[in-house]
């Protein structure tokens, strides 16, 4: 008689248990997901025995150590019941080794062990080989598949529920941290803290600013953003000085700041890097806006580049939480602005850029600031690849004059942008 094989996303663990019940099959029931593999023995659709080499159920630690024989003892055992023509369960039994409740109870556990892991598995292949090893030929022990099913379905259902539990109380831990302002929030790197001295000196220079900055990482992103298309310069930035005097002091310190953050949480390169990747594409683009509004271009670009801080921080903490990935991206987007906020205040930003970091999705509320909020809560809305003209809300702009850009012109940048971001932070 032909295998039968296929796929776990076509056919359930489940639905293949229950199809070898009701069709009353014997064979081994093989199933495999990535380097896992599990096995089911069945005989006239009942389960008579299980293995896995990833749930502790291995044919020999069943026997040896939750049934106490050691590995001489079985296999003097079996040279017996091969001597005597005898299947290998029944003489271990009948010569007093385990009874038979006890090891009815055993497998039974171990079943359902094997099953609970082998429920969740959405994705893998299986394999129904008709026959049984010698070893478990007329098993005296045999356990309804349909219960053995429904108890590990049970077991399974409970044990989501209890880590949902878990879950629950560790995002309401994480929500009451943010709530309360008692983030673990790094300390201003050391660069800012002397960047930001000297400026609080009205006889700083220039070249006292430059001094500051020793790392060459740093120093080929800085005149990598001074030389970008965005900037619309002639001619090349070759030097600190110039790059300083290029884009101005307050930028070079928001540079500095997503710089810092790059390297905050190794755990979490690559996320961070998105962050940061969108962040910087959205200072361009609320640049160009400003400009056109005849605004603060500087402050845009900076409180561009500072909206998402929060989401940097949230990404190293949580990584000290086991959360669903949907759970962990719904506390991002829920609360970086917040934590964000507790970071800005920390690090002594000015009350314009800490109202943006707080309000970007909400501009309405930044009192005081509403107009540069709207800008960077458009430029947020259309740094994101393939966003369309029509799904970007008026809302977000109830306050700007417009007239003097186009939309659209601007979404046609955004590609443009996006890999300029890309190209600058690849300097690492």
């Amino acid at each position: 008689m032909q295998n039968i094989t296929g796929s776990l996303s076509v056919m359930p663990v489940a639905d293949i248990v229950q199809w070898a019940n009701s069709s009353k099959r014997t064979g081994t029931l093989v199933l495999c997901l990535n380097e896992q593999h599990k096995k089911l023995y069945i005989q006239d659709g009942d389960i008579i025995y299980v293995w896995s080499d990833c749930d502790g159920a291995e044919f020999e630690n069943i026997l040896e150590n939750q049934l106490s024989l050691d590995s001489n003892t079985l296999n003097k055992a079996y040279a017996d019941s091969k001597l005597l023509g005898l299947p290998f369960i029944s003489y271990l039994l009948s010569e007093g080794y385990f009874s038979k409740e006890i090891f009815e109870e055993t497998v039974r556990k171990s079943t359902e062990r094997v099953l609970i892991g082998a429920l969740e598995w959405k994705t893998g292949l299986f394999e129904f080989v008709h026959g049984l090893p010698e070893l478990l030929q007329d098993s005296p022990v045999r356990l309804s598949s349909f219960q053995v099913l429904l108890e590990s379905t049970r077991h399974s259902d409970e044990g989501r529920r209890d880590e949902r539990s878990d879950n629950d109380g560790v995002l309401n831990k994480i929500r009451q941290k943010i709530a309360d302002g008692v983030v673990d929030l790094p300390p201003i790197p050391d660069v800012m803290q002397k960047i930001s001295s000297k400026i609080s000196d009205p006889c700083f220079s220039i070249d006292e600013i430059v001094s500051c900055i020793t790392d060459q990482i740093l120093v080929s992103k800085i005149l990598k953003i001074c030389n970008s298309p965005y900037y619309g310069r002639i001619g090349t930035v070759s030097n600190m000085k110039d790059a300083v005097i290029v884009i101005g002091l307050k930028s070079l310190l928001s540079i500095v700041t997503v710089h810092a953050m790059s390297s905050f949480s190794p755990r979490n390169e690559k996320e961070i890097r998105k962050v940061l990747q969108h962040s910087l594409v959205c200072g361009m683009i609320a640049r160009q806006i400003t400009r056109d509004i005849r605004g603060d271009f500087e402050l845009a670009f900076i409180c561009g580049l500072l909206h998402d801080i929060g989401k940097t921080i949230l990404l190293d903490m949580l990584c000290d939480y086991k959360l669903q990935q949907n759970e962990q991206e719904r506390l991002i987007k829920e609360h970086h602005a917040e934590v964000g906020y507790l970071l800005a205040s920390k690090w002594n930003f000015g009350d314009d850029i800490k109202a943006v970091i707080r309000f970007h999705h909400f501009p309405e509320q930044a009192v005081g600031y509403v107009e540069i909020a709207e800008v960077i809560s458009l430029a947020n809305a259309m740094s994101h690849l393939n966003i369309q003209p029509e799904d970007i809300g008026s809302k977000s702009r109830a306050h700007l004059d417009l007239c003097h850009t186009s939309i659209d012109d601007m979404l046609e940048k955004v590609e443009l942008f996006d890999n300029e971001a890309g190209e600058i932070l690849s300097f690492t």
